[in-house]
């Protein structure tokens, strides 16, 4: 579950198991633009006509991280996460922006495998991950598992956010239409395939894949890759 780079699980979480009468049930998703939040008003719809006396309502949100900040103090019944996250919140991980174990959380499911997908445009000049330094890149909005991927991928390839020529937290249909219009030279997202920010942007012509190359992946499966990170102050 910790693993970031190509493939992961997204969780749904439950903080509070019981469902009294007249009793809220406040799923916490993400970006508009992504897939929980979506994936979130359908599962609203379905829990509304199979609990009638709940009051179910969708909340976007940044991402996983907030999601599970919000699920330990009470803020929400169920929230959709990276596996990763998670793991780093139930282990109390500092370094991904988690100062103490939240043993609060239950995961109740897996949802569907999920792609870390860096699309750049094409008059930038990028053509590996490498040549992101330098560059005005999105890297997901503060608070989401996708800007703690992009932290973990760049360091694996030996540069930090810092190195960025601008570094953007603007959701995924935002930082689409950035690299459109050309204040922005990449996004990377973390998200299942076909994902519509991403098909959309592809289908212009002007953008395009890059890919992570397979000792930047291999790294991120070392044990201990998180100690001494530095990416929770840009969560």
């Amino acid at each position: 579950m910790r693993r970031v780079l190509l493939a992961l699980g997204a969780i749904l979480l439950v903080a509070r198991p019981a469902v009294a009468a007249e009793t809220p049930i406040t799923i916490l998703t993400g970006s508009p633009n992504g897939v929980y939040y979506p994936l979130g008003t359908t599962r609203s719809s379905v829990y509304g006509k199979a609990i009638p006396e709940a009051d179910v309502t969708v909340q976007a949100t940044d991402g996983s991280v907030e999601n599970l900040r919000r699920l330990e103090a009470g803020e929400g019944e169920l929230a959709f996460t990276l596996g990763d996250t998670l793991a780093d919140a139930w282990t109390g991980t500092q370094a991904a922006g988690f100062h103490e174990r939240y043993d609060k959380l239950r995961g109740i499911a897996r949802i569907y495998r999920n792609f870390i997908q860096i699309v750049v445009s094409k008059k930038s000049g990028i053509a590996s991950l490498a040549d992101l330094k330098g560059k005005r890149v999105s890297v997901g909005a503060k608070g989401s598992g996708t800007a703690l991927n992009a932290a973990l991928i760049f360091k694996a390839a030996g540069f930090d956010f810092g190195d960025l020529g601008n570094v953007d937290y603007s959701p995924f249909g935002a930082a689409v239409r950035s690299v459109e219009n050309g204040t922005l030279d990449a996004t990377l997202q973390s998200a299942g395939l076909g994902v519509e920010s991403i098909r959309h942007l592809l289908a212009s012509g002007d953008a395009r894949l890059i890919t992570i190359p397979s000792e930047v992946v291999a790294k991120n499966r070392q044990p201990g890759l998180r100690r001494g990170d530095d990416s929770s102050r840009h969560l």
